[in-house]
């Protein structure tokens, strides 16, 4: 038995592939999509701490991103607060800097500074990952320790690069009726009445079991990619004090093999439009244009 599968309800993790870069190079984003697996990629060798936190400091320290508030020492069923404050803010400013519940957390999509997202990677990202396209994002991302996900979907495939600290990702397989939805009508249709699938209710969702025995238990060090196909259930935990993550949201073909996948997608776009929730829109560069 693994260190995991007690968490778990004495279930087992499945294994996933993992990738040198040669490989992940030989193959190429658009196999790895076909295959339609997660799967660890080791891009580069990590980094002392604090690099990665200086140099997002220096790329993209003006860049507007959006803080998510929310209260994450209980179970809490409300939606975050979001405000807009400068990047480099999250980082020297309190009381981002000393928290350590998870309460903040922020994200930007920064597909309008490929220079900086290559001068970070340190390739180019746009010849590999096509971020530019319509409905396409570049998205950075950063939190302290303390940060609980939960159990929830996205409709887009997901390459993410991990700078600093780790995060723990329980992934598993596209589904619906394992997974207990939450309302359709208040535009949670992709995330989980089961809120946490790592100590889990088995009396009140018993069907959750067979999803758990399809997972696969993924820490994501510094310097690895993390491919996640679109619509894997997946719950994040960051374990570090400090978070930074680089990933490329990309809308593929394949969505229209998944019907209610898609019906999510359009449904969710248009409820964050009419309620002006945030929608991952892309921030314009510090000068207000591409770079």
């Amino acid at each position: 038995m693994n260190d995991t599968a007690s968490a778990f309800l004495g279930i087992e993790s499945v294994p996933f592939p993992r990738l040198s870069l040669d490989e992940f190079l030989a193959w190429g984003p658009d196999a790895i999509i076909r295959a339609d697996v997660p799967a660890v990629i080791d891009v580069f060798p990590p980094a002392e701490p604090g690099f990665y936190r200086s140099a997002v400091i220096e790329k993209l320290g003006d860049t507007n991103v959006a803080l998510f508030t929310k209260d994450r020492t209980k179970e809490n069923e409300t939606r975050a607060e979001v405000t807009k404050i400068p990047l480099r803010d999250f980082f020297e400013s309190e009381p981002y800097k000393s928290n350590t519940d998870g309460t903040y957390r922020i994200v930007s999509n920064i597909k309008n500074q490929p220079g900086a997202i290559n001068d970070l990677l340190g390739f180019d990202t746009g010849s590999m990952f096509d971020y530019h396209a319509p409905l396409n994002s570049a998205n950075v991302w950063a939190n302290y320790d303390g940060l609980r996900g939960r159990n929830h979907f996205d409709e887009f495939e997901n390459f993410n690069f991990q700078l600093e600290g780790r995060k723990r990702f329980i992934v598993m397989p596209p589904g619906f009726k394992n997974y207990y939805i939450r309302s359709v009508l208040r535009g949670y249709a992709n995330t989980s009445e089961t809120i946490r699938v790592d100590n889990p209710d088995v009396k009140r969702f018993p069907r959750l079991a067979a999803a758990l025995a399809q997972r696969r238990d993924i820490v994501l060090e510094p310097g690895q990619m993390l491919y996640l196909p679109m619509g894997w259930w997946h719950q994040v935990d960051g374990l570090d004090r400090v978070n930074i993550n680089i990933n490329f949201w990309l809308h593929n073909a394949k969505i229209f093999r998944h019907p209610l996948i898609l019906a999510d997608s359009l449904y969710k776009a248009a409820f964050r439009k009419l309620k002006g929730f945030y929608d991952y829109q892309p921030e314009q560069s510090p000068m207000g244009g591409k770079k």
